[in-house]
């Protein structure tokens, strides 16, 4: 008598089937979490998951299979493994773990790509076997993602060196006015979080907080420069400086921009400042109709306030700090999701100014924007990643400017969150599945930051070489009728000032 193989099954329903595969590819079932959505990515793919710091892409098994898609309460994710390959696939609900031998798995009979057996119960009944191996399998493009990195890190690298002739700034917000820091004395730009007091601290100090295991004193800047208070809200920000030796966390109003100029273009301080020994201010730099105060942190951030930070013990040693190796990112939104590109690769940030807008040119393509003299295409994200677009920008949204194959381009995004340092050992891989769609094309990798997950962007591979085409005819084509149209100018006021003359001559 020969004893027939069983082995277990987790079964799920989906539509109106139920389908079965295998104990031992199910790491566990979990109910549906956030999802980060990915842009232009497979139509299946739900989004990324980050399941207790593991990041993992998620896809919607209905749309997987071709059946109708449809929100059903109480879904559940499972959560399939194998060969260090791990997926989550969302079912409508799971049934029950049946037990079944080789005698009941015969061929289905039905032409399907993911289901090739079922698996025949009692009573006439049967369930549908889930091909896993299919499922997880994805396009062999890791190759060409680890190729378009390194040839980004070339061009980092390239921008890094012409970077070096001009200087940035950051420009932020506080009691009206604009003031300003030095980016290379930025260390990062966070989001504000209540800080927790410390007892007989100064008025101007708020708390620490911890940033990466590490205690960081909040100071408020509006008291440190006299400034009348105001409320907290969701544009405050603490901006992260290394001064005296230590790290500080200045609390301002909102991050305004990003600027990169000219070393000529930062004036002295006028006279008045001087006299009244207003130190902290060390440069003027004049923006349209605005003044922007450039702070020294040498004199905003005292000896006492760095002392407070070596006392709360945010100061680490040398040792330390090689220990964590870190990248910087300006983190932007765009939609729900929060998004990354390295900041090498950010030549400035600017508010939204007036955009003339180009007939007949590509959807994406929001204008062309006049900046400081040069023209420049101004890319919508929102409409770039075929996401709802909203009818007014919000104030909170900007450019980012970063230039691609040698020319400027902008790209608007809903608001800039900050700029983040992010260990090494929390930039992951993207998934093989999300390869697969548009967007493994201009998504190199994914962070993950406590419950965040933010996608990083090759903002060099988010057009294709056929739209930067078109859009340089449309940019090239506007440059052209703009010279036309000045010569046109110069050539009637110079017909104006001759008529002027031989009118004056006769009345002579």
């Amino acid at each position: 008598m020969t004893t027939s193989t069983t082995t277990q099954y987790v079964t799920f329903v989906v539509g109106e089937e139920i389908y079965a595969v295998p104990v031992g590819y199910v790491r566990e079932i979990v109910r549906t979490t956030h999802l980060t959505k990915v842009p232009l990515a497979p139509e299946y793919i739900e989004g990324i998951a980050n399941l207790r710091g593991e990041v993992l892409p998620v896809m919607s098994l209905r749309k997987r299979l071709g059946i109708s898609h449809e929100d059903v309460e109480g879904s559940k994710i499972v959560i399939l493994t194998s060969d260090d390959r791990t997926l989550g696939v969302i079912v409508d609900r799971t049934a029950q773990v049946i037990t079944a031998g080789e005698e009941q798995i015969q061929e289905s009979g039905a032409s399907s790509e993911f289901v090739s057996n079922v698996i025949r119960a009692d009573k006439g009944s049967f369930y549908l076997l889930l091909d896993v191996e299919k499922l997880l399998s994805a396009q062999e493009k890791s190759t060409l993602s680890k190729a378009k990195t390194a040839e980004g890190g070339k061009k980092h690298q390239e921008s890094q060196e012409q970077a070096q002739q001009h200087v940035q700034i950051v420009t932020f917000e506080m009691a009206n006015e604009v003031y300003a820091f030095r980016i290379e004395q930025v260390q990062e730009i966070i989001r504000y979080s209540k800080p927790t007091q410390v007892p007989d601290a100064p008025p101007y100090v708020q708390g620490v907080i911890n940033l990466r295991q590490n205690v960081l004193p909040i100071i408020d800047l509006r008291v440190l420069l006299n400034l009348p208070q105001s409320e907290i809200d969701e544009f405050t920000k603490v901006i992260v400086l290394r001064a005296q030796g230590s790290l500080t966390g200045l609390v301002v109003d909102r991050i305004r921009e990003v600027l990169r100029l000219e070393e000529s273009q930062i004036m002295p301080p006028p006279s008045l400042t001087q006299q009244q020994e207003v130190k902290e201010v060390i440069g003027v730099i004049r923006k349209d109709e605005e003044m922007i105060m450039l702070l020294d942190p040498a004199f905003v951030i005292s000896e006492q306030v760095s002392e407070l930070a070596k006392e709360a013990g945010e100061e680490a040693s040398a040792t330390q700090v090689s220990t964590v190796e870190e990248e910087q990112y300006v983190v932007f939104k765009v939609g729900d999701e929060e998004y990354g590109v390295a900041i090498e690769k950010v030549r400035e940030i600017n508010r939204i100014s007036s955009l003339t807008k180009i007939p007949r040119s590509p959807r994406f393509l929001e204008g062309l924007m006049n900046l400081r003299g040069e023209v420049i295409p101004v890319v919508d994200l929102r409409k770039r990643f075929e996401l709802e677009v909203r009818q007014e920008k919000d104030s909170a949204a900007r450019v980012i400017v970063s230039e691609i194959n040698e020319k400027k381009t902008g790209f608007i995004v809903d608001s800039v969150e900050g700029v983040e340092r992010i260990p090494k050992h929390s930039i992951m891989d993207v998934p093989d599945m999300l390869l697969e769609g548009e967007s493994g094309r201009f998504i190199t990798n994914v962070i993950r930051v406590d419950t965040r997950v933010i996608l990083v962007l090759d903002i060099d591979k988010l057009l294709t070489t056929s739209e930067m085409r078109r859009m340089e005819k449309v940019v090239q084509k506007a440059e052209g009728e703009d010279s036309k149209s000045q010569a046109q100018k110069t050539q009637k006021k110079q017909g104006q000032k001759s008529k002027q003359k031989k009118n004056l001559k006769r009345s002579q």
